[in-house]
């Protein structure tokens, strides 16, 4: 039976095949990190270094876990879909994308209640009866209930894309 070869990625770039021992030597070397990618013949998806047991050497150092009989063992039980034939998209770029998104929500989340208070505080100096009063407070809710709809659309969102990032790879 032929030895299973690895391909591993870093920075971007991919490299491989070597040996499941060339990758333990790589790893002891400080030259392969826990948030590497690799990949096998065999496997759905790309899958971070640090889920490969007993590759690290600080595994072994853990309390209570005990080391994987060999590396294509440990591998076989990591399940995640994505298209080994391409090489998934780092999280930072994605995470800093997230932000953006959330800065500009945040931005008109803030907007939305300046501008109920404004036409809240407009409305009510300007008012003489009861009536208008109330009718410049609701329209301040509904500012602020807008801004906190569009805070909550964020998270949920940023949790949806970082969710399916996950499942993919």
């Amino acid at each position: 039976m032929a030895e299973t070869q690895w391909y591993y990625a870093r920075n971007d770039q991919q490299y491989g095949p070597v040996s499941a021992a060339d990758l333990k030597q790589l790893a002891e070397a400080g030259q392969l990190s826990p948030n590497d990618l690799l990949w096998r013949e065999g496997m759905d998806a790309w899958t971070t270094a640090v889920n490969l047991r007993g590759l690290f050497a600080e595994d072994a150092a853990t309390p209570g876990s005990r080391p994987a009989p060999n590396l294509v063992e440990a591998v076989d039980r990591l399940q995640s879909p994505a298209d080994k034939n391409h090489l998934p998209a780092r999280a930072g770029g994605l995470r800093r994308q997230l932000r953006i998104v959330q800065m500009f929500l945040w931005s008109l989340c803030v907007l939305a209640v300046l501008l109920g208070v404004v036409l809240f505080t407009r409305a009510f100096l300007n008012s003489d009866n009861p009536n208008d009063e109330a009718s410049a407070a609701i329209v301040c809710s509904a500012f602020c209930l807008a801004a906190y709809v569009l805070a909550r659309s964020g998270e949920k969102l940023s949790r949806l894309v970082l969710a399916r990032a996950r499942r993919r790879g």
